[in-house]
This record gives structure tokens, sequence and C-alpha cells, in this order.
């Protein structure tokens, strides 16, 4: 059966672990969707109407530009909500909010759960077991219509680093994906050194 080249974020894969709210702040520069990765916010605590003072959500960069990067990941976007806590498809780059949040994301944060994506070109055998990056189209610009992440697996990057941000287990759907061409479907998980509850590390 032929691969369906479908991006579509990191989803999680198996039960969510752990989910909480976090805040955006107003007019964020870059887009959040269903299945984007995201990061926990590095310039300070955030305050919020409906969550008060707490983490909130990066919103300068996509994720990992760089291996080791000190931007943390919190983990994937279950759902996108605005100021007012009512459920929308996406947040678009420069929502204001209500002055001061955007809206807010409840993110699958936990570090030990899994998600499956998908690679942005044909997996070799010899990388399976290597650590990868994720690509994302500019601004996280993904899907207006579904709402749903275009981030995936940046093959590219293939190396035995840590601080890549994303580690593979498998494929997800052996019966349906060959890891040799584009679209495959893996298992993968956050790398410790790059999530933001998983190591004792300087935020």
């Amino acid at each position: 059966m032929a691969n369906k080249d479908v991006p579509h974020g990191f989803q999680v894969w198996g039960s969510v672990l752990r989910a909480r709210l976090y805040a955006i702040p107003t007019a964020p520069t870059i887009a959040f969707y269903h299945g984007d990765l995201v990061q926990a916010e590095i310039t300070g605590v955030a305050v919020s109407k409906h969550l008060g003072a707490g983490t909130g959500i990066e919103d300068d960069a996509v994720i990992q530009a760089a291996p080791g990067q000190t931007i943390h990941i919190l983990g994937s976007t279950l759902a996108v909500f605005d100021h007012n806590m009512d459920p929308i498809l996406y947040m678009p780059v420069g929502t204001v909010g209500d002055g001061t949040t955007a809206g807010y994301l409840l993110v699958a944060d936990h570090p030990q759960q899994q998600y499956e994506a998908q690679g942005d070109t044909a997996f070799a055998l010899a990388d399976l077991d290597l650590n990868y990056n994720v690509t994302s189209v500019a601004l996280n610009a993904g899907n207006t219509n579904t709402g749903v992440s275009r981030q995936e697996i940046a093959i590219a990057s293939a190396a035995v680093t840590v601080t890549l941000p994303i580690r593979l287990y498998g494929q997800a759907y052996p019966e349906e994906d060959v890891y040799s061409a584009v679209g495959c479907r893996m298992v993968c998980q956050i790398n410790p050194l790059c999530h933001y509850y998983g190591a004792g590390i300087a935020v």
C-alpha cells in the first residue's frame, strides 16, 4: 500500500498521559494548530485571566531551530481556545485576545508521552534509531481548513545528537506504510534534554 503524504503534526500515540492548559501571549508572531509541538515561554511568567500566573507558550520561534536550543518543548497541542475559553480551529498570527492573552492551548505535556508523526522525506533503515529535528512551515502555518498542524520529522537532520528534540521508536503503521517512502508515520518521543519537564535544566 502506498504511503499518503499528509503532514499532520505530532498526534498523541496511545493514551494521553497528562494534559494542561497554557496561555498564549497576546499578538503571537507564530500560529498554533492542533498537533503542533509547542515550547515553554522563556521571557517570564505568563499572567492570564483563566490561569493566573504560570508557564506560558513561547511564540517567537518554531520548534528547535538548532540542536540544543534553550527553548524547551512542552508537548503537542490537543485543543486551541480563544481568550474566552471557546474552542477555535487554530490560533492565527497577531490575535490580540483580551490584550494580555491571545488564547489558550491544551497540551499533552507529560515527558514520557509518545506521538505519531510523519517524515518529510523517506527514511533510511540505518537512520531509524537516531534523533531528529522538527521541520515546520514558516510561522507554523498549518492547514487553515482543518486546523491541523503541518509539522513533520526532519529526516535530513538524523544524528546521534541527544539534544535533537525527537527520538524515533519505529513505524506506527507497518501494515500500511513503507519506511523508505515519503510520508511514513513513526512513533516518537521528545528527548528528555529537550523537554521542559524532562530534565533538571535551566530555563
